[in-house]
């Protein structure tokens, strides 16, 4: 599968955290405002698949954190950009208890509500599963309810289809992504690295080593610098794996 230029951000709030994603709204509107500038327009995927121009890329969120309608969503309305939101069905309108939160630091996720607010404005509404766990380690009736559940109650919410899947942690196999298209998606979604089984990779942004130009580098896939950003990002998100040690306690 040909790369695309898929940027993936989480939280976009004013209360600082240890978390390498969180992103403050200060930086967040200057990226947009410079790929604004440099001719670029982003979209959510639905919409950059339908028709992959030159000057779009994709603008994802994961999580669908609360602080993303406050603080990114009036931005990319005034810049005219939309984005892919990626739900976590059994935590809408609740807060973060499944992530691993130094601090005790808690984030509320979007609600129902707004969630077809930003619907109403073009966004995707996509799933994330249902409660953000590694799929791999499931079993077979236990990853085909998360799959199937999560899609048919966004369905239910929302009345659209929906077709875009985002794997927890960026982490699946073979009978995952089986499992995945059984399911109905068509469209599947990753992180930083080579593509594998027809799984889109995307470009995530982190707070501390990101800004307005390692961001347009990002996007601009044929860049020689690209590969370098690729690099930067797989570092940062072997970071992950302490939610996924953390989650194994609260189970």
């Amino acid at each position: 599968m040909k790369p695309y230029p898929v940027l993936a951000y989480h939280k976009i709030s004013r209360q600082w955290e240890l978390s390498f994603t969180m992103m403050y709204p200060r930086a967040f509107t200057a990226q947009m405002q410079h790929l604004a500038k440099k001719g670029y327009k982003g979209c959510s995927l639905k919409e950059y698949l339908a028709k992959p121009e030159e000057n779009r890329f994709v603008l994802t969120f994961d999580d669908a954190y609360e602080s993303v309608y406050h603080y990114a969503a009036p931005v990319l309305e005034k810049l005219g950009f939309h984005a892919t939101l990626f739900v976590l069905n059994a935590y809408i309108g609740k807060d973060n208890v499944w992530d691993f939160r130094p601090g005790d630091t808690h984030s509320r996720h979007m609600s129902a509500a707004q969630l077809l607010e930003l619907q109403e404005k073009d966004w995707e509404i996509a799933s994330h599963g249902e409660r953000h766990r590694v799929l791999t380690g499931m079993k077979d009736d236990e990853l085909k309810y998360e799959l199937e559940h999560s899609k048919a109650s966004l369905e239910a919410l929302t009345g659209r289809e929906i077709p875009t899947f985002c794997f927890p942690f960026g982490v699946y196999n073979r009978r995952v992504v089986d499992a995945a298209r059984q399911a109905g998606y068509r469209n599947l979604v990753g992180f930083t690295g080579a593509s594998r089984y027809g799984v889109i990779p995307r470009s995530v942004v982190y707070r501390t080593v990101d800004n307005s130009r390692s961001v347009l580098r990002k996007i601009r896939i044929r860049s020689a610098c690209h590969s370098f950003e690729n690099c930067k990002e797989q570092l940062f998100h072997s970071f992950a794996f302490f939610t996924r040690i953390a989650q194994k306690f609260m189970h």
